[in-house]
């Protein structure tokens, strides 16, 4: 998400200095890199995988070295599902930018993707533990998430509070933690966890939906109705808020 975030803000870049700057074959290799690799960046932008790999893969036959370009060669063939390629381009960036923590936080999403948990908790940890990564609290949601899907549901509880402690208003944190107590049975504490995800992010349909699990589990239906046709009102054409419709119908029958 964050790097989706990174590629949008580019792409606003890409677009305004491609208009001030026709593009010619005359052009330092350090500029063509750098318009080839804003090109790529518009192209993921609009959900085009395959023209923004073109665009990279020139841009990295005018700079082999730049770690920027090769975390944006690994996104294209994620989204191409060449989970290998991936991986190998977002080692390069690593090496290439001195161990940037940014890059293995990217690494430990393919891994997790991949369904490699163990590979991706060292590699979160190691985003988390560098003092110069300024949102750890997403590498311990991470850690989290590859140890919930490991079913270790005592150390995914213990990597969520961390996030929750390093920054509070990180509202995938306590949602993650609301998961992992719903598995295990735990509604009061679940309850609690998604509340708090609403309260910090009201228009996240999911922290809604699971709300109105818990209230359905705790036989509370008029509050479940509220957070099932809250899913509705922000997101009525998702698959979340489908499954809130049904709910809805068997609550009013």
């Amino acid at each position: 998400m964050q790097y989706r975030l990174f590629l949008t803000f580019l792409m606003f870049l890409a677009l305004s200095v491609a208009a001030c700057v026709p593009y010619e074959e005359s052009k330092p290799a350090s500029q063509q890199a750098k318009y080839h690799y804003m090109m790529g960046v518009a192209a993921l932008d609009e959900n085009n995988p395959t023209d923004a790999l073109k665009e990279f893969l020139l841009a990295e036959k005018s700079d082999d070295r730049d770690p920027k370009i090769q975390s944006a060669l690994a996104q294209a063939y994620w989204l191409k599902q060449a989970h290998d390629l991936a991986e190998q381009h977002f080692k390069s960036a690593i090496k290439l930018s001195d161990d940037d923590p940014e890059y293995y936080q990217n690494l430990a999403a393919l891994y997790l993707s991949m369904e490699r948990y163990d590979e991706s908790i060292i590699a979160f940890r190691t985003a988390a533990d560098n003092l110069l990564f300024d949102r750890p609290e997403l590498a311990w949601t991470g850690i989290g998430l590859a140890n919930f899907q490991k079913q270790d549901y005592a150390a995914a509880e213990r990597a969520y509070k961390k996030s929750i402690d390093l920054n509070p208003r990180y509202y995938m944190a306590p949602f993650r933690l609301g998961e992992v107590y719903y598995s295990q049975g735990r509604p009061v504490e679940a309850l609690d966890m998604f509340t708090r995800t609403v309260e910090l992010a009201p228009r996240f349909p999911d922290g809604h939906y699971w709300q109105g699990l818990v209230y359905m589990k705790i036989k509370d239906a008029e509050k479940a109705k509220l957070s099932f046709r809250e899913v509705v009102r922000l997101a009525p054409k998702s698959e979340t808020a489908r499954l809130a419709s049904n709910y809805l119908k068997i609550i009013n029958k």
